[in-house]
């Protein structure tokens, strides 16, 4: 009877040793994360520049194109429900462009645009299921864009720089592929909307009324995640 009671206590010691690693199993999302993301977004720039003149159109510059970026968050996970802040940046690969203001001109100009980065802050709320996390989420979005003219026949350079804070919003899934490793599939939209003038000051052959749009932005990302606290 004592090396039973033994035994079972020997057991008792063992399993309650071995319970926080299986309540951290049984919260693949819990804690603690960082990682890395690429993907593609979208966004319409309307406006237009020498307005007076060659009235060229800036909706050609359409800032489409690979973003790449990375995230940190902390989920705290009861049962089957997730609750989450995360914190990203981005950046876009490359520029948009160029459109050719006046190109019969001996002072023709490049016009171009582009993300120079894109950042949010955002709660995230989730159901999961086995090893998969269900979720959406919603915060704040910032961005920062930019128009630049070139003229080649007067070496002139200079660039606009406009940015703004906005809403943004999305949903995704993100699946437990080991442990502490994840990988996510999501989708973000940003509303912005900011309307900037072209400064006829500093910019060659800028007229009164010259104005770039840079509208709404659409992101699908693929993201790695590796776990902090596990």
């Amino acid at each position: 009877m004592k090396q039973s009671a033994f035994a079972l206590l020997i057991f008792a010691a063992a399993v309650g040793s071995t319970a926080p690693a299986l309540s951290d199993e049984l919260k693949p999302f819990q804690g603690l994360y960082v990682g890395l993301h690429g993907g593609y977004a979208w966004q319409n720039v309307s406006g237009q520049f020498d307005s007076t003149g060659s009235a060229t159109s800036l909706a050609p510059l359409d800032n489409d194109g690979a973003i790449v970026g990375g995230q940190l968050g902390y989920n705290v996970q009861y049962d089957w429900f997730m609750m989450g802040v995360e914190a990203d940046a981005s950046s876009t690969v490359g520029s948009n462009g160029p459109v050719v203001n006046n190109p019969q001109a001996a002072t023709a100009a490049n016009l171009r645009t582009d993300i120079s980065y894109l950042a949010t802050v955002r709660g995230r709320l989730g159901v999961v299921v086995n090893d998969v996390l269900l979720f959406g989420t919603a915060g704040v979005g910032f961005g920062r864009f930019r128009f630049e003219e070139d003229v080649a026949s007067t070496a002139f350079h200079n660039t606009l720089r406009d940015t703004d804070t906005v809403g943004v919003y999305g949903g995704g899934v993100e699946w437990k592929l080991a442990y502490g490793v994840s990988v996510r599939s999501e989708y973000l939209h940003y509303g912005f909307g900011p309307s900037s003038v072209i400064p006829t000051s500093s910019f060659f052959n800028a007229k009164s009324g010259d104005v770039v749009n840079f509208h709404d932005i659409d992101v699908v990302r693929a993201g790695l995640n590796i776990s902090l606290g596990q």
